[in-house]
């Protein structure tokens, strides 16, 4: 073996191990209570709009409110809005209750979900999906996305095969503050990148959407 490769090798074990003890810390984040915002950017027209995520408990469970207002604006002309509520109702690491009322362009999309037994009952606009063991939404404020190989599509309900993987460590700006993550893609029936902080906190979301790259990024200054 040669010495190239052997430091090559090296790393990458270094790299997996590394990631490894990442994702087992992920999969106990525990998010604090309040409200974390995201500026929406395009790669056209900016920023045009945000994304709000709201933690609080009932009971023994994690509530996640979802607000996202979206509105690009062509020569004082909406050329596309969408608003969306969203809730997540999870318990003990699973997700056992959903509810998303989206408003596109006046489209009126609904989507409910609700854990029946070790199932996971969604009825949206394609009509109704079991899916068996647990499943996460694609909204990625829980690390624990980075080890599920089935998610949920949080506008449609629709089940989506997936592989994610590493993908090495970045520096994000939030709030003015050099934060470094863990980047992680997302690829199968749906495409994109994932970053987290070393503490499992979502910072960033990246995809391509009609062919224009929409960046979710933090804007929250960091607890």
């Amino acid at each position: 073996m040669s010495g190239s490769f052997r430091g090559f090798a090296v790393r990458c074990a270094a790299a997996a191990v590394l990631s490894a003890a990442w994702t087992a810390q992920s999969l106990a984040y525990d998010p604090p209570s309040g409200t974390v915002e995201y500026a929406i950017n395009h790669s056209k027209y900016d920023e045009i709009g945000t994304h709000r995520v709201t933690f609080s408990r009932s009971g023994g469970d994690l509530v996640v409110d979802v607000r996202i207002d979206i509105k690009v604006k062509l020569l004082f002309i909406t050329a596309h809005s969408l608003t969306s509520d969203r809730r997540e109702t999870w318990r003990d690491g699973k997700l056992v209750a959903y509810t998303a009322h989206t408003d596109e362009n006046s489209e009126l999309i609904d989507v409910a979900a609700r854990a029946n037994g070790a199932q996971l009952v969604i009825t949206g606009p394609a009509g109704k999906a079991e899916a068996d063991g647990a499943v996460f939404p694609t909204h990625p404020w829980n690390p624990g996305i980075v080890t599920s190989k089935l998610l949920m599509d949080t506008k449609t309900g629709k089940l989506l095969k997936v592989s994610v993987a590493p993908a090495g460590e970045d520096v994000i700006k939030v709030a003015g503050k050099a934060i470094k993550t863990h980047q992680y893609t997302v690829s199968g029936d749906i495409a994109r990148d994932l970053w987290f902080d070393a503490a499992g906190n979502w910072i960033q979301l990246r995809f391509v959407n009609d062919g224009a790259t929409l960046t979710f990024t933090r804007t929250t200054p960091m607890p």
